[in-house]
């Protein structure tokens, strides 16, 4: 079952989502159909959907994306952009079974500036600290650079797979500004935003290279990343069972707490509304962020009391 979010106008997410059993479905190619496809399908659902994209990363078995859901339709989002983007890569790699793993997207709302900074840092240098490359520009595939974010508008040609050209819901081409949080242009205003941004992601290239020494690995790198077989499937250790966390404040105590009570609030009218909902009584207010039973089954929604 699906754990419930509070999904309001405004909030900032950073989003991931896997392949079925780690295969390198995603992973880049020579021509670049890959990453031409990853830009449009989340061009269209960000446009159709009313969500500014902030940086985004297609890596060989999962994506990420920072995003602000400006008007509150999140679950819609993620519902268009993976859906087109998972059958277009079914036509291109003749894969027969399904392109993402059957849990839901991981999630967390970034409460504070520096905790979306350190979200774009990671965003940025996963493909370094996932031992593909030595520097983040490296990457073959779709990737975002400290210096995009406010700046660059990827131009995107419909792909040639799956989406028909005679029909009128898919453009020819899209548009896709990466805009700068507001939050950071507020407090940084663009430029000195990119540099804290980069020197996020210097440091972590400097943690990767520094581990990697010491533990005798090597990266792969950007020509046998393209070599890589989608039938493949990841080997490296991976840790089952750990918590997908909800929110990130970056040792912002204040911010953790009030989204803790928030949560707990939000949770303890949901059952309560849920159960009054169950009994028969169709009128009962859930709390506001309610979305399932909203959308889907017409339910009201009120302010906490």
């Amino acid at each position: 079952m699906t754990r419930r979010r509070i999904i309001e106008p405004g909030v900032v997410w950073a989003l991931s989502r896997r392949t079925t059993r780690r295969y390198f479905l995603l992973n880049p190619d020579e021509g670049r159909q890959i990453e031409q496809a990853y830009w449009y399908c989340l061009a269209y659902a960000a446009q159709r959907h009313g969500v500014a994209v902030h940086a985004a990363c297609l890596m060989s078995t999962h994506s990420h994306e920072v995003i602000t859901d400006v008007r509150g339709e999140l679950s819609l989002f993620l519902q268009s952009f993976h859906r087109n983007f998972a059958v277009c890569i079914k036509a291109m790699r003749g894969w027969p079974g399904e392109v993402f793993d059957k849990r839901s997207t991981a999630a967390h709302e970034l409460l504070t500036s520096e905790a979306t900074i350190d979200a774009l840092g990671y965003l940025i240098a996963n493909p370094v600290e996932a031992m593909a490359v030595r520097y983040a520009r490296d990457w073959p595939g779709a990737h975002t650079q400290p210096r995009d974010i406010g700046v660059r508008v990827v131009k995107v040609h419909r792909p040639r797979h799956y989406f028909d050209p005679d029909n009128p819901e898919w453009p020819e081409s899209v548009e896709l500004e990466l805009q700068m949080p507001t939050a950071l242009q507020a407090d940084y205003g663009t430029e000195l935003a990119q540099e804290r941004i980069a020197e996020n992601v210097r440091e972590r290239e400097r943690r990767a290279l520094h581990e990697f020494k010491r533990t005798g690995m090597a990266f792969v790198g950007p020509r046998r990343v393209l070599r890589r077989a989608h039938t493949k499937r990841a080997r490296s250790y991976e840790a089952f069972g750990s918590l997908s966390p909800q929110f990130a404040a970056r040792g912002n105590p204040e911010a953790a707490s009030a989204a803790v009570k928030r949560l707990r609030t939000f949770n303890a009218q949901y059952d309560k509304a849920l159960a009054a909902w169950t009994a028969g009584k169709r009128t009962v207010p859930f709390p506001t962020g309610t979305w399932w039973m909203r959308v889907h089954h017409g339910a009201r929604c009120g302010p906490a009391p």
